[in-house]
C-alpha cells in the first residue's frame, strides 16, 4: 500500500502549523496567537527558538505532530510553493492543512493497529479504511463515521 508519509518533515513544510492553527496562552503556550497569524517566532519557515521552546514555556510546539500533513498540503497540494512568496495562497494551504490533519491522525492510528493480531475480517476493514484516508484530500461524515465504528469494534474486542 502506497501511504504519504506520516511523520512530520518541518524542512519540506511551509510552517502551516506554525501559522495556521491557534495558540492560547497557558500551560503549553506562553502567548496568545489567533490561526492564519505566522508565530513570532517563525524566521522564515523554522522556528528560531526551536531548541529552547520548553525552556521559554511553549511545550506545546514540542509535542505536536502534523503527523506529515503539513508537508504532503506543501509539496503535493502546491508543489513546494509557499504563503511566504505569495501570500494569497495562505487561505488555500490553512484550509487543506485543516482538511487533512485529521485524516493523517487516523491513519497514524490505523498504521499502529497493524501490531494487533486482528481477525482476517478485521485487518481487511482496517486496510481498507487506510487506503480510503490515504487517496482523500478532506474528510467527510462517512469516513469519519467508518473510522470510529472501526475503533469501537477494536475496543468492544480487547484490542486496545
Amino acid at each position: 500500500m502506497d501511504l504519504p508519509d506520516l511523520t512530520s518533515d518541518c524542512s519540506n513544510c511551509a510552517a502551516l502549523c506554525c501559522v495556521g492553527l491557534t495558540l492560547d496562552k497557558g500551560n503549553l503556550f506562553s502567548f496568545d496567537k489567533p490561526a492564519g497569524t505566522p508565530c513570532p517566532n517563525l524566521k522564515g519557515h523554522l522556528c528560531s527558538v526551536h531548541a529552547k521552546l520548553n525552556d521559554i514555556g511553549n511545550p506545546g510546539c514540542v509535542l505536536y505532530d502534523c503527523a506529515g500533513a503539513g508537508q504532503r498540503v506543501t509539496q503535493m497540494r502546491f508543489n513546494g510553493e509557499s504563503w511566504r512568496d505569495a501570500p494569497e495562497l495562505l487561505p488555500a494551504m490553512i484550509r487543506d492543512f485543516e482538511n487533512l490533519r485529521p485524516l493523517h491522525e487516523r491513519m497514524t492510528q490505523l498504521v499502529a493497529a497493524q501490531d494487533l493480531a486482528l481477525p482476517p475480517a478485521l485487518e481487511t476493514e482496517r486496510l481498507a479504511l487506510l487506503t480510503r484516508l490515504s487517496r482523500a484530500w478532506s474528510d467527510t461524515d462517512k469516513m469519519a463515521a467508518a473510522f470510529d465504528a472501526f475503533i469501537d469494534t477494536l475496543r468492544q474486542g480487547g484490542f486496545e
